[in-house]
């Protein structure tokens, strides 16, 4: 597939949907930096996506939890944080018995004392229960997975930042167990000299006694390997990946006997900078490989957390294509969500680009119970933006295809900032007695901050020069109600 043809995918409308598969594009922009780490479905057919915040004006991150429903339609848009002093983030969800489940990490002192945050949820996404559990000191989750095991309980894979006496950053394995009631049963932090010892995923083995941990950099080489843990999360034995396939596998059961992995190459072994993608039986030997990449020219990365993913017959894959290895966050690149939809075998049914117009980067994917799939990341365009990124949602059938157009600036608030553009002043619509009004330049400095009400609503832009803003709208405890962008001409 030429660059010319990954354009045009964008601009592909078609009415037929079969099997009631729902399909569209969201863009959500907001002054601050956003990121989505993982999603899951509820039981209703609706998606609820979690990741952080981080509020420029504060300096500090917060939990970020998104509701949008099987038609794309925004139901939820929120932050969890109890207060501006410390920052945390989600990096998993779970929905199990009509409950959500979300783990993610809180830091109460810089770099001291963090963290591992649990959350349980309601349907109406209002919390039943909350707990904190203790990280060794002076480290910090930088990264997790987790999975609901056949006892009920969240296991996670993740691993810790910490500095040593020497200024030296590391990176340590940890894995650590929760009954779904947020009671804390067993935890292996482990620390190296080794400077970075990497832990991504974990799934159960086939017969429920152990765990089957996929790390990186265990034997000081970049390669990967399988870590068996014992229940109380105890390594017993290690086993190398084969073709030496390292870092974010998100590791599915494709039968009983068989694991799909995704990760990256490695050199004379795989393919580098592509999405490679092997099977492998219980015993860690390879059944089946391929590899997936844009072009011999460009980059492609696995997705961030989730890029793997199964619902009946339906298998898919998802990346990064040219993604920016020097700048992967704020890169001036053009990139794309890159998807393939697999047979058991790994041959591909159909290869797509999604994007292509800014620097994209894919964090998870979900194949729907609809036979279609979720992806998830960011957006970012460095011409408009300046260190801000915004959350980017794709949902394609089952061939692939995207059939509503992109939606910018959501808002679920009866709620307005215009004229849009404007010139000299601006209105704001409010629906309640008084809302704080901040205007943001593209650096994210504050250059207006106004109380407003029904009565005083008008803001003077006179001494603005022309161009685009960033407004957020705040109750008088520091709620964010609305946020998105003004131009003034």
């Amino acid at each position: 597939m030429t660059i010319k043809t990954i354009n045009i995918i964008l601009l592909i409308f078609c009415v037929n949907l079969s099997f009631a598969q729902q399909t569209f594009e969201k863009l959500i922009s907001n002054p601050e930096d956003q990121i989505i780490n993982d999603v899951v479905e509820d039981g209703e057919g609706n998606y609820l996506l979690v990741g952080r915040v981080h509020q420029i004006e504060n300096n500090y991150s917060s939990g970020y939890l998104i509701k949008i429903d099987s038609l794309g339609n925004l139901m939820h848009n929120g932050l969890i944080q109890e207060t501006d002093t410390s920052s945390c983030q989600f990096f998993n969800i779970h929905y199990y018995n009509n409950n959500i489940y979300v783990l993610g990490s809180k830091w109460i002192n810089y770099p001291n004392i963090s963290k591992l945050w649990y959350i349980k949820l309601n349907s109406t996404l209002e919390i039943v229960d909350e707990k904190l559990f203790n990280v060794p000191t002076g480290k910090w989750f930088s990264y997790m997975n987790s999975i609901i095991d056949s006892d009920n309980n969240l296991v996670l894979a993740g691993y810790t930042g910490r500095i040593d006496n020497q200024q030296e950053y590391h990176i340590d394995p940890a894995f650590y167990k929760i009954s779904l009631n947020g009671d804390s049963i067993s935890s292996n932090f482990m620390s190296e000299a080794q400077v970075h010892r990497l832990a991504f995923d974990i799934i159960e083995n086939p017969d429920n006694t152990a765990y089957y941990a996929f790390v990186s950099r265990f034997d000081n080489s970049s390669v990967g390997d399988k870590v068996i843990l014992n229940r109380n999360l105890d390594s017993i034995n290690i086993q190398p990946i084969p073709l030496g396939i390292f870092d974010n596998y998100s590791p599915i059961y494709l039968t009983d006997s068989s694991i799909l992995l995704c990760g990256n190459g490695s050199p004379y072994e795989s393919e580098l900078y592509a999405l490679n993608v092997i099977s492998i039986n219980d015993q860690t030997e390879l059944i089946d490989y391929n590899y997936f990449k844009i072009n011999d020219n460009m980059r492609d990365h696995p997705a961030v957390y989730n890029g793997v993913s199964k619902n009946g017959d339906n298998i898919y894959i998802g990346g990064t294509s040219n993604f920016d290895y020097n700048n992967p966050f704020y890169s001036s690149m053009d990139s794309w969500f890159h998807l393939i939809k697999i047979n058991p075998d790994i041959t591909p049914i159909w290869e797509y680009w999604y994007g292509g117009d800014a620097y994209y980067q894919l964090y998870s994917i979900l194949a729907t119970s609809d036979g279609g799939c979720l992806m998830v990341g960011n957006r970012y365009d460095d011409e408009t933006q300046n260190g801000e990124r915004d959350v980017y949602i794709a949902k394609v059938n089952s061939d692939g295809l995207i059939v509503w157009t992109r939606e910018i600036e959501v808002n679920n608030n009866p709620s307005a900032i215009y004229p849009n553009p404007g010139t000299n002043s601006l209105q704001v619509k409010t629906y309640q007695k008084e809302w704080l009004v901040t205007l943001f330049n593209l650096n994210g400095q504050m250059i207006i901050k106004q109380l407003v009400d029904s009565d005083n609503n008008t803001i003077d832009t006179q001494m603005l020069k022309p161009g685009m803003y960033f407004y957020r709208l705040t109750d008088l405890k520091n709620k964010t109600l609305d946020s998105g962008k003004w131009v003034k001409q």
